[in-house]
C-alpha cells in the first residue's frame, strides 16, 4: 500500500510541524508520497468591491507578496526534505493557483489518502481547514503548532465515539493507522454509552478497542473529552467533525470547535 499524503501549507512558521506529522503518518506504508501543497490565489480574486479593475501597481504588489510566501514555503520544504531518510517517503512540492484557497484545497485534496494541516492562526489557514474538513470528503490529520507538536503519535489512539455517520466515516478512514496502534481506547459520552456499533466495526478489521465511558460533569463536553484523553495518555484522537444549524451547533458542533481550537494532540477527523 502506497499513500498520497497532502500537507496543506499556509504558514512558513508552522510548515515543518505539518511535514513532520506527515512523515510519522507515512510510516505505515513504505514509499508513500508526501505532497507539500500550497494554494496560491490569483491577484484578480482580491479585487475590492470598490474597485472595477486592478491597477498594474497593485497587481505587482500582490504578485511580489505571493511569490515571497511561495519561496519561503519552498525553502522550508527543501530544508526539511533533505533530512528525510532514504526510503522513508517521496517528497514533492506542488503549488496550484486559483480564485480562492478553499476551492483549490477542496479540489486538489479529493484524491488524497490523508490531508495534513497544522492548526491555523491566520485567515488563509482557517479557510483551508474548513475546506479540508467539510469539502474534500477525505481524512484530515490536524496537528498542533510546532511548540507542542509531539515527535511521534499513533501508538495509543483514542476514538471519540458517537453513533453517527461522521464518526463511522472517521474510524473507517483511520483503519490503516488504527491497525498499527499498540492500544486503542474508545471514549463515549453519555449516561448509557453504547459500544456495540464501534466494536463491530473494529472487529471487522481485527482491531481490539478498550471501551471507556466519560463521566457526567462539566457541561463542556469537549473539555471533558480532552481531559479524559490526557488522563489515559492517548497520543492521538479519531473523531467525526460535526457542522449543524446554529441551535445544533451549540449542542454538537461546539465539541468540534472546542477540539479544533484547544486539542494539544493530533486529530484524525472527517465530516
Amino acid at each position: 500500500m502506497r499513500l498520497r499524503i497532502v500537507v496543506v501549507l499556509t504558514n512558513p512558521a508552522t510548515a515543518r510541524a505539518g511535514l513532520d506529522a506527515a512523515l510519522v503518518a507515512a510510516a505505515i506504508a513504505p514509499d508513500s508520497r508526501i505532497e507539500a501543497f500550497h494554494a496560491r490565489v490569483t491577484p484578480e480574486s482580491l479585487i475590492m468591491p470598490s474597485e472595477e479593475v486592478m491597477t498594474l501597481a497593485r497587481r505587482r504588489e500582490l504578485d511580489a507578496m505571493f511569490s515571497a510566501m511561495s519561496s519561503a514555503l519552498q525553502d522550508v520544504v527543501s530544508d526539511w526534505a533533505a533530512t528525510v531518510p532514504v526510503g522513508r517517503a517521496i517528497v514533492q512540492w506542488r503549488e496550484v493557483e486559483g480564485e480562492s484557497v478553499d476551492a483549490v484545497v477542496a479540489s486538489c485534496a479529493k484524491t488524497a489518502d490523508l490531508i495534513v494541516l497544522v492548526r491555523p492562526a491566520e485567515f488563509e489557514g482557517s479557510t483551508a481547514l474548513n475546506a479540508a474538513i467539510f469539502e474534500s470528503n477525505r481524512l484530515l490529520l490536524l496537528v498542533p503548532p510546532v511548540d507542542i507538536n509531539p515527535a511521534t503519535f499513533g501508538r495509543h489512539m483514542a476514538i471519540a465515539w458517537k453513533a453517527s455517520d461522521s464518526a463511522a466515516r472517521a474510524v473507517t478512514a483511520a483503519i490503516p493507522w488504527l491497525q498499527r496502534a499498540e492500544r486503542i481506547s474508545v471514549l463515549t459520552v453519555g449516561e448509557h454509552p453504547v459500544f456495540d456499533d464501534i466494536q463491530n466495526l473494529l472487529d471487522a478489521h481485527g482491531i481490539a478497542g478498550e471501551p471507556l465511558a466519560i463521566e457526567r460533569g462539566d457541561p463542556n463536553v469537549g473539555e471533558r473529552l480532552l481531559r479524559k484523553v490526557q488522563t489515559i495518555g492517548a497520543d492521538s484522537l479519531v473523531m467525526g467533525a460535526y457542522h449543524h444549524h446554529p441551535l445544533g451547533e451549540m449542542i454538537f458542533g461546539g465539541v468540534t470547535v472546542h477540539m479544533l481550537r484547544r486539542a494539544s494532540l493530533p486529530l484524525f477527523m472527517t465530516h
